[in-house]
């Protein structure tokens, strides 16, 4: 039981580890400590596919420094960003065994299952600090959120709250996995009321993500139905009639009681709720329609370095160091205009591994494989907006489902091999 308890909590700060200093955070700290842990006991095992990640993580951060150390070192943000990206990987692997020799056959189930209630916790933090000011203040003076996030009026005044990530829209998609990882972890829990439990964590997830931003909410109303679409085919077994009737009504009924859930916590939040919340996610369909003022802001944000040289290999600015600002928010423009297409590609590399790992999951486990892949597609798809690769905090959930991906495939063809 104590072992399970300490192996969440490692789960949680491992995901939403604050900043220590401005080098390091928990994250960072927690992977390292993880690392060293599992050399030691000599648990770090992986399989082909994480070796092809580690590798085009190790390049990725041999370029991105390369690229930096060439232009001066004026901004060093891609570099750092590239090697703790690195670092967080390898760290992944370590928890993600240390799971496998705690739980054995079972490690796959448990750790969705503490990823989801570290989001889901997560959540719980950030309503209390919408409703309480003191907290809200004490949390962002231990995390010295004022020095990182963009101190807009939204932000100081508390109508969006960042919780201890750095990030707004970042969060609010952080938040959204929490609902394409749930159906899977109900499934894996036997008893109804863990179930129900696990079931009420869900309008949680909805409002935190209201309170942060409105790219998780488009988000998971394109992915959210998608996933559960996936549900009416069950995993080898013919498709019936019967089958899908019950299955749509199961889903109806969850449906109905995370809204009904939802409704009755939103009675309890201040008013700024309904008058700036709600009212924000009111404009998604401006921005699912390519329509209103952000798009059009965001349309002025695209383009490309005037210079070939640095539109192949980047000059490493990110907008963040001495070298000129870029007038862009966008994923793609920064990561060109610091390490270029090619360093692009690379730091891309890793996503496409994770979805096809994810794609390759179909065979045995269709649902996850749906909503692994849309985990995977949203850092993708939020990279359209900012800067969203290699993330701190999603950068984690991502490592410790695509390592747990691979794991459970490594068995799974082990199983199938000895058979």
């Amino acid at each position: 039981m104590l072992r399970s308890v300490l192996l969440g909590l490692t789960t949680f700060f491992f995901i939403f580890g604050w900043k220590a200093c401005p080098l390091a955070d928990l994250i960072l700290l927690v992977s390292l400590g993880l690392i060293v842990a599992s050399l030691i006991k000599g648990q770090l095992f992986a399989d082909p596919v994480i070796i092809r990640v580690i590798t085009w993580l190790g390049l990725l951060s041999i370029y991105a420094t390369a690229v930096v150390l060439l232009n001066g070192l004026l901004d060093t943000q891609i570099a750092m960003r590239s090697l703790r990206a690195l670092i967080n990987f390898l760290g992944s692997l370590a928890l993600v065994n240390l799971y496998q020799h705690h739980a054995g056959k079972e490690f796959s189930s448990r750790l969705l299952r503490d990823i989801y209630l570290a989001l889901v916790g997560h959540a719980a933090l950030m309503i209390a600090m919408f409703k309480n000011e003191t907290l809200r203040k004490t949390i962002y003076q231990l995390t010295d959120a004022n020095a990182y996030v963009n101190l807009g009026t939204s932000f100081l005044d508390g109508y969006r709250i960042t919780g201890l990530t750095y990030g707004l829209s970042q969060t609010s998609v952080l938040q959204m996995l929490g609902l394409l990882l749930l159906p899977a972890v109900m499934r894996n829990t036997p008893r109804t009321i863990g179930r129900l439990l696990l079931l009420a964590g869900a309008p949680l997830l909805i409002i935190s993500i209201l309170i942060s931003g409105r790219s998780g909410l488009l988000m998971g109303l394109i992915m959210v139905p998608i996933c559960l679409f996936t549900l009416l085919w069950p995993d080898d077994k013919p498709l019936r009639p019967s089958m899908v009737l019950v299955t749509s009504l199961k889903l109806l009924l969850a449906i109905v009681l995370i809204a009904a859930l939802t409704l009755c916590i939103t009675f309890k939040l201040p008013e700024r709720f309904y008058a700036y919340s709600l009212s924000q996610a009111g404009e998604i369909t401006e921005g699912a329609t390519l329509q209103g003022p952000t798009v059009d802001v965001m349309a002025d944000m695209y383009f490309l370095p005037t210079r070939n040289w640095e539109l192949l290999f980047g000059s490493s600015n990110l907008g963040r160091g001495s070298l000129e600002n870029i007038p862009s928010d966008v994923g793609w423009v920064k990561t060109i205009f610091a390490i270029g297409l090619t360093g692009t590609l690379l730091m891309l590399a890793p996503y496409l591994i994770a979805i096809r790992v994810a794609l390759q999951t179909r065979h045995h486990d269709f649902y996850l494989a749906a909503a692994a892949t849309m985990v995977f597609c949203s850092a993708i798809a939020l990279n359209t907006k900012e800067l969203a690769l290699l993330t701190r905090n999603q950068w984690s959930v991502h490592s410790l489902l695509l390592v747990t991906l691979c794991l459970m495939q490594q068995r799974k063809g082990a199983t199938t091999g000895h058979a």
